[in-house]
């Protein structure tokens, strides 16, 4: 593996949270910072955390330099928010750690992820191309306009 991927823990709050400028708080559901978006889920009545919900933050060289959460629901995977550290945006590093994180969730999550989903706003188009580049195709548009659904699937 070209990358570390080691549990989120509430120790990660500011350096995540330092990655969440304009642009990655106008993109994912973290206005109010990551680690409240984590703890909402975790505290989910239906969250088991390391069962059906993991969120891993990425390393390069023992450095962050991503995060990403995960949910499966009925053996279908969603990627929730993937974030990259502001300096290390526009570099490849986070199609290569989606599709590092895709090969081999089994080592990473304990589970083989075969099919995944994910929304990105329409306007995103840097984290379109990097979820292209990880395998993702576009599935459809949300009625709204303001969302585009990508869809996974690992051939066997």
């Amino acid at each position: 593996m070209r990358f570390d991927w080691t549990d989120y823990y509430s120790s990660y709050t500011e350096t995540v949270d330092s990655w969440l400028d304009e642009d990655a708080k106008r993109f994912t559901g973290c206005d109010e910072g990551f680690d409240e978006y984590y703890q909402y889920w975790k505290n989910d009545p239906q969250t088991k955390l390391g069962e059906n919900f993991w969120v891993k933050i990425i390393s390069a060289d023992a450095f962050p330099v991503g995060v990403i959460a995960v949910a499966s629901w009925n053996e279908i995977f969603t990627i929730s928010e993937f974030i990259i550290s502001t300096e290390k945006r526009g570099k490849g590093i986070g199609s290569s750690a989606l599709k590092e994180f895709l090969d081999e969730s089994k080592d990473i999550i304990g589970l083989n992820i075969k099919d995944a989903n994910a929304v990105i706003f329409s306007n995103n188009v840097a984290s379109q191309k990097a979820f292209e580049k990880a395998g993702f195709v576009f599935h459809h548009e949300h009625p709204d306009g303001d969302a585009w659904y990508y869809r996974y699937h690992k051939a066997v």
